[in-house]
């Protein structure tokens, strides 16, 4: 597992209950280690991902987690894993035991290191 960057988000991630937990690890895992330029910080009450601009971040809920990208809608999508039609923002939705896809986040955040976030 890679590091928690701060112990406020030890503490949130450590304050979901399972399954919620595992699924929002699987997941910081795959963004993290998309490339070492991704930090991870606290904002709007969840976790964020960012380096010059903010590239992604959780919405937890009930039965799902969502990771939504900021600019999903500029991102070639060839695992086709985005939903939405904002002008934007783009959604990856998650429902407990599903399978992460880890190589479509890397790719996706990959892709918005690239546009400059």
């Amino acid at each position: 597992m890679i590091p928690y960057s701060s112990k406020e988000i030890e503490s949130y991630v450590n304050g979901l209950e399972e399954p919620q937990r595992q699924l929002l690890l699987e997941m910081r895992e795959a963004v993290l280690s998309a490339d070492s330029k991704v930090k991870e910080s606290m904002k709007w009450g969840s976790i964020a991902f960012h380096h010059h601009k903010n590239i992604c971040g959780y919405r937890v809920a009930k039965k799902h987690i969502t990771l939504l990208f900021m600019e999903g809608a500029s991102l070639d999508d060839p695992f086709k894993i985005l939903q939405g039609d904002g002008a934007k923002a783009r959604t990856y939705k998650l429902g407990f035991g599903e399978m992460v896809n880890a190589e479509a986040i890397q790719n996706l955040v990959r892709q918005a290191l690239d546009m400059g976030m």
